[in-house]
This record gives C-alpha cells, structure tokens and sequence, in this order.
C-alpha cells in the first residue's frame, strides 16, 4: 500500500519522513501531540546538504526531489527501521545517488535517527561515501531541522544560544530580522562598530536571517535551546572530540515564521567517506535549564582532566588591568618603576591582582609576538624587582600574550611566521590588522607544535625570569578557529592545540599559577583559572550568562566593568549601564576585570562609581571568605520575586546563598520552593558584616524571605529543613 510518509515512535516522540524523498515532515512531542514543524519551506536543505568541488565549480548536493525520482528511481530513498536490543529504534534513510546542479553524483548518504527508549529523544548521525571522480566534498550541514515554533503563535517562543557566555533571544523569529542599530567609536587608532538591540538584521544570499557561531570562537558550547510556555527543544551536537563546527539557527523572519536549527561540519580534505559526529534532539517540559542539565551531562564525560586553580584565586575578587604600559602608537604611560604604586593603588580598591600589557619589546598591539622586556620601560631588573616587590606584599601579577598574532615586520621572525602561519587554501598567509591600519599580523596556526612552543617560551620567561605568577591569553577562545592548509608543518586540530597549550603551561607552571583566557569555552574551562566574557559588547543584544554559568558552575567567569562616566576607551551607552553589569557580575559571581587607564578608562574619575564598586569588591571578599564561590544554581527553587530584583542562588555544603540585587532602591522580597527555613541572615552592601535577621513568611509549600535590603545584598540561608535533600550538585 501507498504511504506518502512513514511514521516512527518509541512512544515518546515521533518522527516522519517522507516515502520518496527521506526528507524530515514531523517532529512530534507525544505527551502534547504537538508537530513542532509547522513551516515546511521549499527552499530549505533537508534533511541535509553537503557541499564540495569539482574542479573550479562549486557543487552543492541534495537528495532528489519527486520530479527527479520519476525520471531515474534510483534516486528514491530507502527507507527502514530498526529495533535495537536496548528497545531503541533506529531509523534509516539511504541514498544510494545524490542530485546537484541539475545532474546526478556517485555519491551514496546513509542518515539515521535513533529514538532513545522511552524517551522525547533522538539521536541524529550521517556518513556518505563519495565515488564520483574529480569531486571533494568539504562540508556537510546536517540536521536540518526547519519550521520550527512552539504553540499556535511563535512570538512567546525563547531561544538560548551558546554566543560566548550565551543570549537570550525572546521572540527569536523577530529578533533576527530586526535591523540592529550601529554605534561607532574611535579611541587612539581603534575604531570600533557595536551593534545594539539587534545581532543579525540582514538577510543572506537565501533571504535568511542567520546566526551562525563557530566553535570553539564566539560558540562556547554545542547547544541551544528554543522552548515555549511548557516544553522546549534541545538542539545540540554531542561530539566527544574538540572538533571545529558551526551552530546555525536562522530564519525568514515574520514574513514566514519558524525557526530552522543546523550544524555545519568542515569534512575535511578530499575523503572518500566521512561520518558525522552524533546530534542530539530532545523535547523537555519546562525551559532552557533542562537543556543544559542534558548537555552538561554529556559534555563533562570528556572535557580534560582538571587542571589546579589557585587558592588565592578563588577569594579573589577580580583583578586591575593596566593596558598603558606602552600602547600601539608608542606612548608610554607607566614604567616598570611605576609597579609599586599600580599596587598601592589596586589595594586601595580592594584587589591585590594586577594584569600588564604593553609590558614587552614594542608594545601593546605591536610586538607581538616579542615578549622580552621593553628597554623603553626601564631596564630588566627593575621589572624583576618591582614584581618582586608585588609578590613580597602578597600581591599577584600576570602578564598579557597574544595567543594568536605575530607582527609581520620582524625579519627574524619570516621563517617563523611562514613555517607555521596559517595558510589559505591557496597557500597565502592569513593576516589580520587592529588599530592602525599599517600594522599587519599573521594569523598563527594553533595547532602546530611550534607556535605552541613559542608562546610556552613566553610563559617561562614571564614565570622563570621575571617572577610572575599569572598569564592572560588574548584571543584564544574569541577569534574565530581557522582551518590551515599549510604544506609546511603538520598540525592538530585547533581546539586541540588550544587544548595542548593550556596543559603544557598549567603543567610547568606549579599550583599558585594563573591562566585566564579571552573567550569563553566548555573545552578550555577546565584548564584555566578563568574565561574572560566581556558582555559590554553584546550587553544590549541578549546578554545571558546564565547560560554558561549554569551549564558548568564550576567554572570562574571574568567579566569587564566600566564607569559611568568620564570613559574615552568605550561609547556612552556602555557607560551608561554600569551600574547593572556591576550588579549581573556580582549576582552571577563573576571575577571583576577592571581597568585603571590614565584619563581613557579609570573608575577614579567618577568618584560616585568608585565608591560603589569598592563596597562590591568588599561584600563579594567576603561571600569569598566567608562561605567560598558556592554552586551556582541561578534561579532554581525560586518562585518569584518582587518586581526589579534579581536574585540568584548558589548551593552551599550547609544550606544556599542567595546573592540579590535591586534596580531601584527599595526593599525587596524571595519566594523559595522550600516547604520551611529555620532562619535567613541577610549580609547588605553598606555593612556586610553585621548579620541581619529577615522576615521569613511560612507557607503550605513556599517560603518567602522579605525585607531584602538595596541596592545589593547577600542573605544566607540557614537550616533547610525538608529542602536540604533537594540540593543538586554539579561540577568536578
């Protein structure tokens, strides 16, 4: 008998695809008998599509549409299933020829689905087999899940997305579409374009609305989420190898809503089979907390061994970082006399850790990648001895690398750059330029074991030579992983070399060194001492670090303050929401990045924000002291709260800690999923060492604790009662 689509269920969710073409027509969550594609374009690549050369032309390849079935039935999909011991069924669609450019490819694609038992999950794996001659195919995009949206109405859906530490995009199908508004900005020789209240706005070559994040750059994970008022969809590739892949969610936007979710994988050069890693598709009650609960769970089976973290780092606050060292355009403004009273300063704030750039031969943004002494900046000695002096006093000092340019106006250095540079596929060298526009760097291939070598040089001379206890390195896990075609040396994977580097240093370097990087990523958490977020660029965009955060709660998120006022390094608008990102920092437990620059970037020239931030330095000492970082839970257990607070809470081995802020200054108040508390002791930003008892109102199942004082506090929760069971534990 005729079927136009065949149906397959494990009871849980079903899928169907159709008879001819194999391509994907339903998704449906069982317990709700919800079909979550609701949009099936046309246009679309489904179930997936790969794309190579033959020759000088590019050559993308699909399956067969009816039509060309019709004409040659040996494009038609063979369709079948499987029913595994372990009761899973295993879906299969072959396809023993591809279409592409109006003819047919000796190319043969096997993709299978496998609904997991009893479960709203399926797991999504492809392999093909290219035998046409002349052609190699590079990339593969698969699954293409399209036409998605929860519910009668898309406007209510929410999308989490792994952009650094992650956004929160509410209303995703408009938000993509809507035309961001630019803000330019110039300080020395940089010119910098922000983008506001949007990230996408303009359509593709295809009329698509895409964000599509490379990992492990701007991407720090390998999953989204999309959910709804009651269930949502977990979208994430599961891959146990620190591979290079991109995470694409677009849209046509309202003109024709749904949501289209696809991994894009670089297959590689000229292999005749190839077989994708493993992607994941889940439906889930409730929001984006359950996709991470499930990534989480995968992800932490193969990240890399811990690596120490320093005492003294985890009750540190944060750190003052000083760029003015020697700029780019060759002004100096401190000298390696100057550390002594850099500290001076830092402690009258409350930090006791320094970050130097522009500390090394030619300065910041210039000479890389010569890390030696700047004879500019006073002799080698008086470096020795002024972070002698920091570290004597308890201080702690680290000093900025580059993890990824070389200046290409150093003659000694052209065998280098050329040997181990990245090269297109072309053979050229990949450059990239910051500030002025006649200073030009190449692009260094993270995975070549001599550019690793160079930069574990760097590190010693700072550890060995200088004294240093701590390393920033700038770019690692921000700028985009590149692919090197270099025949000259032979290297690992990116993120793998990324991965080597950060063993090797933390290895050598004993249990009271530091390593922060630029960048947020789940394959380097666990090998550095803290990732650098910067949310003041995408802070009006979606910024949710919660995201992250709650994904992998032990690991240290550095963020980037800034002043109200009196700031030349950043635009206005970044100023002008200073007071929330101190507030989200303190909340999500972040360690501060605070940058004293003489006139461009200083708190101390807005006395006010100086001041507020001092009293934050001090209540987060002392959540440090007092009770150590905790588990981050974000809003787990919490039932509300009283309009413009945020509260968030974090699990101690005692009871919880609830860290609370307020947008205006009015007391406030938590409702907690906690049948009953013995006490709350509340610790307010002006006094945080005097214990102040909250009222707690007792209900059949809930407890409120009230008077929450503003702008910020920290109230500590003590004895659980029938909650103490309830407490997740997370981490390493």
């Amino acid at each position: 008998m005729y079927q136009s689509r065949y149906h397959f269920t494990n009871g849980k969710m079903s899928v169907a695809v159709d008879s001819m073409t194999g391509e994907l027509l339903e998704l449906v969550h069982a317990q709700s008998g919800e079909n979550l594609i609701k949009n099936s374009s046309f246009q679309l690549p489904q179930p997936f599509i790969l794309r190579g050369r033959a020759g000088e032309r590019t050559v993308t390849l699909h399956p067969g549409n009816a039509r060309q079935i019709a004409e040659d039935e040996g494009l038609r999909a063979k369709i079948w299933q499987v029913h595994r011991q372990d009761e899973e069924l295993e879906v299969h669609v072959l396809y023993e020829r591809l279409m592409g450019d109006g003819r047919i490819y000796d190319v043969r694609a096997e993709y299978v689905i496998c609904l997991g038992r009893q479960e709203a999950k399926s797991t999504w794996q492809m392999t093909f087999e290219n035998k046409e001659p002349g052609l190699s195919i590079k990339e593969a995009q698969f699954p293409c899940i399209n036409g998605v949206y929860w519910g009668s109405r898309w406007e209510d859906n929410t999308m989490v997305y792994p952009y650094h530490a992650g956004i929160q995009l509410k209303n995703p199908i408009q938000a993509l579409e809507t035309e961001p508004k630019r803000i330019y900005w110039k300080w020395q020789e940089y010119r910098y374009a922000y983008l506001i209240d949007g990230l996408v706005g303009t359509a593709d070559s295809n009329g698509l609305y895409a964000l599509e994040c490379k990992y492990s750059g701007n991407l720090s994970m390998t999953w989204l989420d999309y959910y709804g008022e009651e269930y949502g969809l977990y979208f994430g590739c599961h891959n146990p190898d620190p591979d290079v892949c991109a995470l694409r969610a677009d849209t046509w936007g309202s003109k024709s809503p749904g949501m289209n979710f696809s991994f894009r994988f670089d297959v590689g050069e000229n292999l005749e089979t190839w077989t994708s890693p493993p992607v994941v598709a889940a439906i889930h009650s409730g929001d984006w907390h359950k996709g991470a609960a499930i990534y989480r769970d995968f992800r932490q089976q193969y990240m890399p061994a811990v690596m120490p973290r320093p005492e003294w780092f985890e009750k540190s606050p944060g750190l003052i970082a000083h760029y003015d060292f020697q700029y780019q355009n060759g002004g100096i403004v401190h000298t390696y006399q100057d550390l002594g009273r850099l500290l001076d300063e830092a402690e009258d704030f409350g930090i006791e850790h320094l970050l130097l750039a522009g500390w090394h031969r030619d300065g910041f943004d210039q000479g890389f990648p010569m890390y030696q002494w700047n004879k500019d900046l006073g002799e080698e000695r008086e470096f020795q001895e002024g972070v002698a002096a920091i570290r004597q006093k308890g201080g702690h000092v680290s000093l900025y690398i580059n993890s990824r340019l070389a200046n290409l106006k150093y003659g000694e250095l052209q065998e280098l750059i050329q040997k181990y540079g990245v090269k297109l596929h072309n053979q050229e060298l990949m450059t990239e330029c910051y500030g002025r526009d006649d200073v030009n760097f190449a692009v260094m291939c993270a995975g070549s074991q001599q550019w690793q070598q160079w930069l574990e040089h760097a590190v010693s001379y700072g550890t060995d030579t200088i004294g240093v206890d701590g390393v920033y390195l700038d770019q690692l896990a921000m700028a985009p992983p590149c692919r090197c075609y270099s025949q000259e040396h032979t290297h690992t994977g990116w993120n793998q070399g990324y991965q080597q580097l950060l063993e090797q240093i933390l290895s050598k370097s004993g249990n009271d060194f530091n390593a922060i990087h630029e960048g947020v990523s789940d394959l380097y958490g666990t090998l550095s001492s803290g990732q650098l977020i910067s949310t003041f660029f995408y802070y009006h965009n979606g910024a949710y670090p919660e995201m992250y955060k709650y994904t992998f709660p032990d690991h240290i998120l550095v963020d980037m303050l800034y002043p109200e006022k009196n700031m030349a390094m950043r635009p206005v608008h970044v100023g002008q929401v200073s007071t929330a990102m101190i507030q989200k920092a303190f909340v999500l437990g972040s360690y501060y990045w605070i940058y004293d620059l003489v006139d461009d970037n200083t708190f101390t020239r807005d006395p006010k924000q100086y001041a507020f931030l001092k009293q934050v330095i001090a209540l987060r000492k002392f959540w440090l002291e007092r009770w150590g970082m905790g588990t981050f839970l974000d809003t787990d257990h919490i039932v509300q709260t009283a309009k413009g607070w945020t509260v968030k809470v974090y699990a101690l081995q005692d009871g919880y800690l609830l860290a609370c802020a307020a947008e205006a200054n009015e007391p406030g108040w938590v409702e907690l999923d906690i049948a009953h508390l013995d006490s709350a002791v509340q610790y307010p930003l002006e006094r945080p060492e005097e214990e102040t008892p909250c009222q707690i109102q007792q209900k059949k199942s809930t407890c409120t604790v009230e008077n929450l004082q503003s702008p910020l506090t920290i109230i500590k929760i003590k004895g659980l009662g029938e909650s103490h069971h309830g407490l997740r534990q997370v981490g390493h």
